[in-house]
């Protein structure tokens, strides 16, 4: 069953997550809209099933599906209607959401041991009690990458610009601490297989 996981977070958002099982081949035929055939097959596939995911958060909300289009900044936004979407992959899971009343963001990633040979790039002083741990470590990445895409993507730096506070085994606080762009966040993180899930809410 591709569609591992389907939740609703509140009455304002939900999220959906997809494991990659069909082929190369199979994967064209599910696109709910014209794709880049430029792709390679693993970013094909990755573009396809997260507006599959899109997709069926509409459904689920009663919303009539347009497609995705994608801002300069290179955030989604939901065509024809006034939502905010937020997709993420790693291949072979891709997962997205859907929010009707503010920026959202989801990421989600696999811990593995090149994190910690770059953990210095997007870990600051604050975060030092997470560094010597694989599974926190990428917590702090994927909520990192949550906060950043609330943002919009336009440029904040991980490192000095975002900081994040792992409350307990399913809740985190994040802030960005840049003087014109001070904002704080409430995000959630899960397990889902053996990758870490983190989104805001």
């Amino acid at each position: 069953m591709p569609l591992l996981l389907s939740k609703q977070i509140h009455k304002n958002a939900a999220y959906a997550v997809w494991n990659i099982q069909e082929t190369f081949l199979e994967i064209p035929y599910l696109s709910p809209e014209p794709f880049p055939a430029e792709l390679n097959p693993v970013r094909q596939a990755e573009w396809i099933v997260g507006r599959i995911l899109i997709k069926h958060l509409c459904e689920s909300f009663d919303l009539d599906y347009q497609g995705v289009g994608k801002r300069e900044t290179g955030k989604p936004f939901l065509k024809g209607h006034e939502v905010e979407i937020s997709i993420s992959h790693s291949f072979p899971m891709a997962c997205a959401m859907i929010h009707f009343k503010k920026p959202c963001g989801i990421d989600l990633e696999r811990p593995r041991k090149k994190m910690l040979l770059v953990r210095d790039k997007f870990m600051n002083a604050a975060e030092a009690n997470y560094r010597d741990d694989l599974n926190s470590v990428g917590t702090v990445w994927c909520a990192k990458e949550v906060i950043y895409k609330i943002h919009g993507r336009k440029y904040l730096s991980l490192k000095d610009e975002i900081e994040v506070t792992i409350k307990d085994e399913d809740t985190i606080l994040g802030k960005i601490t840049r003087p014109a762009d001070k904002e704080e966040f409430l995000l959630h993180y899960e397990w889902v297989k053996e990758y870490i899930l983190c989104y805001s809410v």
